[in-house]
């Protein structure tokens, strides 16, 4: 039988073609994981976020082998968790609260360790000296506060008492405050310079601090356990190694050193649709701050200024 040589186009033929049938089985055992994580409309939020999901899935990737992001459409978050729970995607990141932990599987490690309850109000800038200067509590509650209306937020400052002006998204805040139809549009702390920035003739608040107990999780799609577990193990060892905080630090800390939470005054609030098995219990999983200023606040049984 005569011997085909190395260089032969036979030869080159069968490696091309063992080296795509390679590829294409890669392909095939990589797993596919659709996101809805682009609700977010910062896009360094939904960088980081992307950066944690990813985190978890590298540090699986020995266990359970290589996966493949793909973003869906951005949809209003009712919307995603409709999805969610009809199995058209498989993971998304959102605040908790009773109903959400009901629509999807809920993997219980906040994503900002508590700080996405801190909201820090956004004004017209030509208002900013005046709105910092209320010195009572019940003074910025009487204020027209706009919030997006499939937020969370919105049935948390209504359940407190607070005037709440609804909104259909979040691009028509700056329009309302121009026009005066709303006096403050609060965000949280590791976001709200980015999109406040963006908008000339607006400033964030100096003094205050709008605080509630809230988590941000990521949720699985029902239709998803093993994702679902992948994902728990995954956050078991991204906390264990210190890579979450890392990460975390690295992303979200000059938000952080720019809004000064230390030195402002945080208005605690009650979240009514806080999930009772949030765990505020497990220090490790919550921002020092927020063990400080907020978490003493409840256990008070009280909420205080």
């Amino acid at each position: 039988m005569t011997a085909v040589h190395p260089h032969h186009p036979l030869r080159r033929s069968a490696a091309l073609l063992g080296l795509c049938l390679a590829l294409c089985a890669g392909l095939a055992a990589a797993q596919p994981i659709r996101h809805a994580l682009a609700q977010q409309q910062s896009s360094q939020v939904i960088t980081y976020e992307l950066e944690v999901l990813q985190l978890l899935l590298d540090k699986t990737r020995a266990s359970h082998g290589d996966y493949g992001l793909q973003a869906t459409e951005v949809v209003t978050q009712n919307r995603a968790f409709l999805q969610l729970q009809a199995g058209e995607v498989d993971v998304l990141s959102s605040m908790s609260s009773t109903e959400r932990e009901a629509q999807g599987l809920a993997l219980r490690v906040c994503l900002y360790r508590g700080l996405l309850g801190v909201r820090l109000p956004v004004v017209l800038a030509g208002r900013a000296a005046e709105l910092d200067a209320l010195e009572q509590p019940e003074q910025l509650r009487a204020l027209r506060h706009g919030q997006v209306s499939d937020w969370p937020d919105s049935q948390i400052l209504l359940a407190n008492g607070w005037r709440v002006e609804r909104m259909p998204r979040l691009a028509a805040f700056a329009e309302l405050l121009r026009r005066q139809r709303i006096d403050t549009f609060a965000l949280g702390a590791i976001e709200v310079y980015p999109i406040a920035d963006a908008h000339p003739g607006l400033a964030v608040l100096q003094r205050w601090a709008i605080a509630y107990p809230s988590a941000f999780y990521f949720f699985v799609s029902p239709k998803r356990p093993e994702l679902a577990e992948r994902l728990r193990r995954g956050w078991e060892l991204a906390l264990a190694d210190g890579s979450f905080v890392a990460l975390f630090e690295q992303r979200i800390a000059p938000q952080l050193a720019r809004a000064r939470l230390d030195q402002r005054r945080w208005l605690v609030l009650n979240n009514p649709l806080l999930p009772p098995d949030t765990p505020l219990d497990k220090a490790p999983y919550w921002h020092p701050l927020v063990r400080s200023k907020l978490l003493p606040a409840l256990n008070s049984g009280k909420p205080r200024p």
